[in-house]
């Protein structure tokens, strides 16, 4: 897959990455500036994650034979690092995939030295990266998704449950584990693709508190992405070649962009999504806890927002105020999360079975 126009020109207008930007302000510059770039990315990250869902795939390299090679991805990132994202997320193996699933399964690197060099990436550009890979481990080859955080650090790893029929054929096989884990403040997982289509892992998401979701793919997901967001009270990157895009916990999309975009195709625009997301808040039930509105709004006023979704029954909670959790309201007027509420609802049908 070669790289085209948009893309060569993308990557060749490259700006000055912090490391550049620290070494010209001096010794003493450059710690004064460390530090407020610093505070200001904590402060930010109290109430909301800034995300890049990038349509590039690099083109072919054969990581198993001549080592892993990520410099074509560490010039897509380098522009994208314009943007000041927290999470920069790429499509479906698409460090491997250039030529294909079987050349890919045949040229797929081993986990060690593929993330190493992603967390080169990461870590000069102070971002955490998710960049899809096949990955080769004792006879397998696996659909995985490494989350690298802003340090270099390796995250979590996900192996795609669902492969599909052709990726099973072509001789992929299929992860078992759903993992969450923290990476530079937010609980993060992922899932790829065909995925989309099994409601037990976004379940087993939603179980282990996932805020934010990967989604690298090779179609744009639509309604199902949807359901999953709204239901299961995450935000989702998707990010396929074709348009990527960022869907928002209440189901919504806040933004789409990709090669397939008309103004990217004009070189108006990059081939990237990239917003703001909210993060202080959560999905309820509107059972048991809707009575208590009037408390809500007479204690904290326009410091809380409620968002009514009557048909689905729903309500999405959240605060303006970063020292004030939507965690810490729940508490205090004894609200139950929607995941909470239907996991008792299922404890108490199972009781009952048993009576």
């Amino acid at each position: 897959m070669a790289i085209s126009k948009t893309e060569s020109r993308l990557v060749t207008e490259l700006p000055l990455n912090r490391r550049q930007i620290l070494g010209a302000a001096g010794a003493v510059g450059a710690m004064a500036l460390t530090t407020s770039l610093t505070a200001a990315a904590q402060d930010a990250k109290k109430t909301s994650v800034r995300i890049a869902a990038v349509s590039y795939a690099p083109p072919f390299h054969d990581h198993r034979a001549t080592g892993v090679n990520l410099q074509a991805l560490r010039e897509m990132t380098a522009q994208v690092a314009r943007e000041r994202p927290d999470f920069v997320c790429y499509p479906e193996a698409c460090t491997c995939v250039a030529r294909g699933f079987e050349k890919g399964i045949e040229t797929a690197p081993e986990r060690e030295p593929y993330v190493a060099e992603v967390g080169k990436i990461a870590k000069e550009f102070q971002l955490a990266i998710v960049a899809p890979f096949l990955e080769r481990s004792q006879g397998r080859i696996y659909n995985s998704v490494p989350i690298v955080d802003r340090q270099g650090k390796l995250s979590l790893v996900y192996r795609k449950n669902y492969p599909t029929v052709q990726e099973l054929r072509a001789g992929i096989s299929p992860g078992t584990e759903v993992p969450v884990a923290e990476c530079d403040g937010i609980r993060v997982g992922a899932a790829v693709c065909f995925d989309a289509n099994f409601d037990p892992i976004a379940a087993e998401l939603e179980r282990q508190r996932a805020r934010l979701v990967f989604w690298p793919s090779m179609y744009w997901g639509g309604q199902l992405l949807q359901h999953w967001a709204l239901r299961y009270g995450f935000a989702i990157a998707v990010a396929y070649v074709a348009e990527s895009a960022i869907i928002d916990m209440n189901g919504r999309y806040l933004a789409k962009q990709g090669t397939d975009t008309l103004q990217v195709r004009q070189r108006h625009l990059p081939p990237w999504a990239v917003t703001d997301v909210q993060l202080n808040r959560d999905v309820f039930h509107l059972d048991e806890n809707q009575d208590k509105f009037p408390a809500i709004r007479d204690k904290y006023g326009p410091d809380v927002e409620i968002e009514v979704w009557e048909p689905e029954g729903y309500f999405l909670l959240a605060s303006r105020r970063p020292e004030l959790t939507v965690e810490a309201i729940a508490a205090e007027m004894g609200l139950e999360t929607l995941r909470d509420y239907l996991a008792r609802s299922v404890r108490l049908r199972n009781e009952r079975l048993k009576a």
